[in-house]
């Protein structure tokens, strides 16, 4: 019987996360923060089904996923030996408090306590003989926990103890404490059932197995990215060889190589706000050295840096006003302007930059863009956002494209407005994912994404996406949607619709299994890894088995379009919408037209227009070029459209972007269509 009353649970790391519908808010000054986080539910699970799905032959060459966190609470089962997801240290008597003193090598220097994981009640694989392992001797007794002890046993010629922990099938924690120790226990290890404790592996058999569908992982959960703000030099980061305990730096970069080394998998990882040059160095060189070598290597610069409700914005905007304050000449300032916003948005793409930079003194010049891929991320609401950092490594250092191997966004779909609406029905929830999904193209401006990522020469992927359903609200009928069978073709056409687009990778939020019963969401691909025919998991199976689907870009060349379909404006078509490229003056904004080549190669552009009087001049850029500088209209009277010179450009195969800007009007000019042959 246990000693105490049952521990209090902590709430899921995405708690700590923003609710994804956020991303259609504001940003910086104007978000709010999240308040405190409410404990942990009891988890919501459905039993397994008897059908499977299995995850590919072969790798899904454009899905990957974000890992979940590893804790105590999770269930996901990611390592064999329990200590490594477990809580800190506590004490004895309430091992959940954390307190215990610890020596220089982190174990304990008297009696503890320790937290191994909670919330697993009815979850497969749970109910087992633990083999517990450690140096030293000490009497060892569960708590709050439906536990038993047997076998316990000390070798004084080794100076180990071992013992079996025993958990019934409605085990649904398990906590030990450790007592008459004299401050010697060392080498904890707690072994899940199934394993030989003489040789266990690192990783469970099951998350292999769950995970084998992805092509690419993302780290930065493991990495504890989001309020990592003490990494900042190499002694700062999780030292591999205190893992015994969990540490709030983040799972060690060795464990990355490990797994990576064992299933061949590309990773994507995501470097510290404060990392020095010199952490970076480190952290290229260990890769370099350790990671096998077909492992592809994405690279990010922490984690949505645009998004205040997470601290490395406001440490970003700091660095930045204190860059320009100590440096008046900094590249971030180039130009004079001294808004802290920009500066800061700006100093995302040179961190970027620069991390590309050591990255390519490590690997070589040979390993960019191709093994190792940095990535630049924004929030898929606003690319302006995103375009200040792009311009601004364009304006200053050249095309983007030297630095950086893709452009990225997060198009989640949620439920809209009903985001956290009482009373919803399954059906009321997988109705709102459906709008959700139409809505894509507009609410998430994803042309305007895919132009901004064409003009600067850069793939569009995700690195994050999938369902959401953070918040409070109709909490059991978010959980029953996200197992309802109609959620498979929802996610089918969310899918669909993003490969088709042009878009390429996609990194589902998140892989594994997680618990439904809280107002954090439904992020996990289902409740528990038993269950293998959720319909997230079959979606990505037969997505990935799926051939690619046609191009759905609008402006398909060679054609003929309307001048009308500039990027971003969609039909139905606001009464206004026309004037755009009817009042276009030298100070307007240009025009953007995304186009999509099914070949690469030589063609002609040519643009129907009305004109009054000579002298009307345009520019025409294509991907960051200009193709056509002082291109002067001709005369054709107004409501008299008539067709121009052909203009010669060159498209790349897939997405390009062709602005038009004005640089001296007389009389005027409006556009009417655009042919491309």
């Amino acid at each position: 019987m246990p000693r105490h009353s049952p521990a209090p649970q902590r709430p899921p790391l995405q708690a700590a996360r923003q609710s994804r519908i956020a991303q259609r808010g504001r940003l910086g000054k104007w978000l709010a923060i999240i308040g405190a986080i409410a404990a942990l539910a009891s988890p919501f699970t459905f039993a397994p089904a008897t059908a499977q799905s299995t995850p590919p032959a072969t790798l899904a060459p454009l899905i990957g996923a974000n890992l979940p966190a590893i804790s105590d609470y999770s269930p996901t089962p990611v390592y064999v030996d329990l200590v490594r997801q477990a809580r800190r240290f506590g004490t004895a008597q309430t091992p959940w408090d954390e307190k215990a003193i610890l020596a220089p090598d982190g174990w304990p220097m008297g009696d503890f306590g320790i937290f191994l994981m909670t919330g697993m009640k009815g979850i497969q694989g749970i109910p087992g003989t633990y083999k517990v392992t450690f140096t030293g001797q000490a009497n060892v007794e569960p708590v709050a926990s439906n536990a038993s002890i047997a076998n316990l046993l000390y070798d004084p010629g080794q100076n180990r103890t071992t013992l079996d922990v025993i958990l019934p099938q409605d085990a649904d924690q398990l906590v030990l404490a450790f007592t008459g120790t004299r401050g010697n226990i060392k080498n904890l290890r707690v072994i899940r059932p199934g394993y030989d404790p003489a040789d266990p592996p690192l990783f469970t058999r099951e998350f292999l197995k769950h995970i084998a569908r992805f092509q690419t992982l993302r780290f930065m959960e493991w990495l504890e990215t989001n309020g990592r703000d003490g990494v900042t030099t190499w002694a700062s980061r999780t030292d591999p060889a205190r893992t015994h305990y969990a540490a709030s730096t983040g799972t060690p970069w060795e464990d990355i190589v490990a797994l990576a080394n064992l299933t061949k998998q590309d990773i994507w990882i995501n470097i510290p706000i404060r990392a020095t040059d010199d952490y970076i160095e480190h952290v290229a060189r260990l890769l370099r050295e350790t990671l096998n070598g077909q492992s592809r290597i994405y690279v990010e610069y922490s984690n949505e840096i645009w998004n205040a409700m997470f601290t490395q914005f406001g440490i970003n905007v700091d660095m930045a006003v204190d860059e320009v304050r100590r440096r008046p000449d900094s590249p971030l300032a180039y130009d004079g302007q001294k808004d802290k916003y920009l500066l800061a948005f700006r100093r995302v793409a040179q961190r970027l930059k620069d991390i590309s930079d050591i990255f390519r003194r490590t690997f070589g010049n040979e390993a960019m863009m191709t093994r190792v891929r940095p990535v630049f991320s924004g929030q898929i609401v606003r690319p302006a956002l995103a375009e200040m950092g792009l311009d601004f490594i364009a304006q200053r250092y050249g095309p983007p494209s030297n630095y950086f191997y893709a452009f990225a966004g997060a198009p989640y779909f949620n439920l809209g407005k009903r985001q956290t609406a009482d009373g919803l029905t399954p059906a009321d929830v997988l109705d709102a994912f459906e709008q959700s999904v139409r809505d894509i193209p507009t609410v998430s401006l994803l042309e305007n994404n895919l132009a901004l990522a064409a003009w600067y020469g850069l793939p569009f992927i995700a690195y994050e996406g999938g369902s959401d359903t953070f918040g409070p609200g109709s909490i059991q009928a978010k959980k029953q949607a996200s197992m309802d069978p109609r959620l498979l073709g929802i996610c089918h056409q969310y899918l669909t619709d993003w490969y088709s687009s042009g878009a390429e990778l996609f990194m589902w939020f998140t892989a594994g299994a997680s618990n439904w019963g809280t107002q954090y969401g439904t992020w996990g691909l289902t409740t528990d890894l038993a269950i293998e025919n959720a319909p997230k998991i079959r979606c990505i199976d037969e997505i990935a088995r799926a051939a690619p689907p046609a191009s759905s870009a609008r402006h398909q060349v060679p054609g003929s379009f309307d001048a009308m379909e500039y990027v971003g404006n969609l039909p139905p078509y606001k009464a206004d919408s026309r004037n755009r490229i009817r009042y276009m003056h030298p100070k307007s904004t240009p025009a953007d037209y995304l186009v999509f080549a099914a070949k690469a190669g030589d063609y002609s552009l040519v643009l129907r227009a009305e004109a009054a009087r000579a002298g009307n001049v345009i520019a025409i850029g294509l991907n960051n070029k200009t193709v056509a500088p002082g291109f002067e209209l001709k005369v054709t009277g107004w409501d008299a459209p008539g067709d121009n010179s052909p203009i010669p450009i060159h498209l790349e195969q897939g997405l390009n972007t062709i602005r038009i800007s004005t640089t001296k009007e007389t009389s005027g000019f409006g556009l009417t269509a655009l042919t491309i042959r």
